[in-house]
């Protein structure tokens, strides 16, 4: 009924000369209410929610109420149809109280700097899609080609068929507008090569720190690089971002996992392998699929750490990556049994390259001594007298290598201790398992007694509680002192309480 009487008795366009404010002068025209005007208003834009007290506001305006948005305008001027645009929704005390900014848009389409922002033009095109007089409007690239932000675009023409001024203005504003988009960056060169180095000294200082105190550096890194990633910058920036994130990303896992936080450590790592995926580094892909499959391996599901391994060996084209993963494999496959499979994976690892590359700073890279008490976990869990000597002949080259550290590696030094301690223990000589247990039991503070660490000594003190056939006062003393240990783990970050 409403559109049949449009039909039948058009409106003329109401120029903004008009009586009264020319936003009422159109309502008032079309016969509306301020209730039916905001009916209307929200039904020809899905999503608005234009209260009538809203639009006596806006007509008020400038001598009261509040001043409508260049986006109102537009949307108001095509629900009113019939030509209107917005700028015959002012009027000249309007344009008074304009910037000069939009009162240049409104009035004539030039833009004066700075440069007008692009919501009055998409808007003004909305305009045009619903109510534009027919024979006066054609689709922009021609067919179904014009689509702006999802919709089609129509460009309106003067009576010989051209685009107006208004038209090639806005179109030519809005290419600039994208350019302006496009060009600017919240990252350059000198950025990225700033938070490299960052990393690299959070990676160094995870083999030294405390996992508690390293963890909230990480953090803190970790939310920078989210934050400049939600920016905008140059993809090759972008992508240098990424391999950022996947690496702090996974620094965070393993101080989480050490933290005795398995499943939060595995969230930060899915999120260090999607970054690396991203940024297409597969040395990092490599990295976090070991990290996984360590993760793996202490919760005793030696089958998928085997696969995470498997799955990252491809990735293994430089530095240490494939000692790290071959070592990996040894103690794995020890747990699952497979002696074949265990000399292979360390005839492997004697012949990987064991030197960094410039991109293996410190937890990026894999020691030997890391290696050598990998191997030591290895043969001890083969068992067997020359199973046995070589897990006691590793585990000490780890230690001798440790030692020889310019920066002690209290953790790492610890953990080397435990694996040559339960070497001894195989072999039956309780004064050697005490020699080693003691600097372990008397100067690792509790800040280094990571999940991983706790592990090895309470699994030493259950050894040590089946031999029976070794009662004595020592072994008494070395269980009452490993107990004791393992009641004073590392602490938690502040905020977070310690896991089970």
């Amino acid at each position: 009924m409403y559109n049949t009487a449009l039909a039948r008795y058009p409106i003329e366009p109401i120029p903004s000369t008009a009586p009264g404010p020319a936003r009422t002068a159109w309502r008032h025209a079309l016969g509306w209410p301020q209730w039916k005007l905001a009916q209307r208003y929200n039904t020809a834009h899905p999503g608005a929610r234009l209260a009538d007290n809203r639009v006596s506001e806006f007509e008020n305006w400038p001598h009261g109420g509040s001043p409508p948005s260049l986006r109102y305008l537009a949307q108001l001027a095509a629900t009113f149809g019939h030509g209107c645009t917005p700028a015959q929704l002012v009027d000249a005390e309007d344009l008074e109280h304009l910037t000069p900014a939009d009162r240049c848009l409104l009035t004539t389409g030039h833009s004066p700097a700075p440069a007008i922002t692009g919501v009055l033009n998409s808007a003004i095109h909305a305009a045009g899609r619903e109510h534009a007089d027919p024979g006066r409007v054609v689709a922009r690239g021609g067919g179904d080609t014009g689509v702006i932000g999802g919709n089609r675009r129509s460009v309106r023409c003067d009576a010989r068929g051209l685009p107006v001024r208004e038209e090639v203005m806005v179109a030519a504003e809005e290419s600039a507008q994208f350019h302006r988009w496009s060009a600017s960056t919240n990252v350059d060169d000198d950025v990225l090569e700033q938070m490299s180095a960052d990393v690299a000294e959070l990676a160094r200082r995870c083999l030294i720190d405390p996992p508690a105190t390293v963890f909230s550096s990480l953090l803190g890194a970790r939310d920078a690089v989210f934050t400049l990633i939600a920016g905008r910058q140059q993809p090759r920036h972008t992508t240098g971002l990424y391999k950022i994130a996947g690496q702090l990303s996974g620094l965070l896992s393993i101080a989480t996992f050490d933290l005795g936080y398995p499943h939060a450590a595995t969230t930060h790592a899915r999120t260090a392998l999607h970054c690396a995926e991203v940024s297409g580094y597969t040395p990092l892909r490599a990295f976090v699929r070991c990290v996984q499959s360590n993760f793996a391996y202490w919760d005793g599901r030696y089958d998928d750490a085997a696969q995470l391994v498997e799955s990252a060996l491809p990735d293994t084209t430089s530095g240490t990556a494939l000692l790290r993963l071959a070592s990996q494999q040894a103690r794995i496959n020890a747990a699952r049994r497979q002696p074949s499979e265990v000399n292979r994976a360390l005839v492997l690892a004697t012949t990987a390259p064991s030197e960094r590359t410039p991109d293996e700073p410190g937890m990026f890279g894999f020691d030997t001594w890391s290696a050598a008490y990998y191997a030591s976990e290895a043969h001890y869990a083969l068992g067997g007298t020359d199973h046995v000597d070589a897990a006691v002949d590793w585990a000490h080259i780890a230690l001798d290598e440790l030692t020889a550290e310019p920066q002690p590696k209290a953790l790492y030094l610890a953990t080397a201790r435990f694996v040559l301690a339960s070497a001894h223990l195989a072999r039956g000589d309780l004064e050697a398992v005490r020699e080693h247990l003691a600097p372990v039991l008397r100067s690792t503070s509790a800040e280094y007694r990571t999940v991983t660490v706790i592990s090895r000594a309470r699994s030493l003190h259950t050894l040590l509680t089946q031999r029976t056939d070794l009662a004595s006062g020592t072994m008494t003393a070395l269980r009452d002192d490993l107990a004791e240990f393992c009641t004073h783990p590392a602490p938690a970050p502040p905020g977070l309480e310690p896991a089970t």
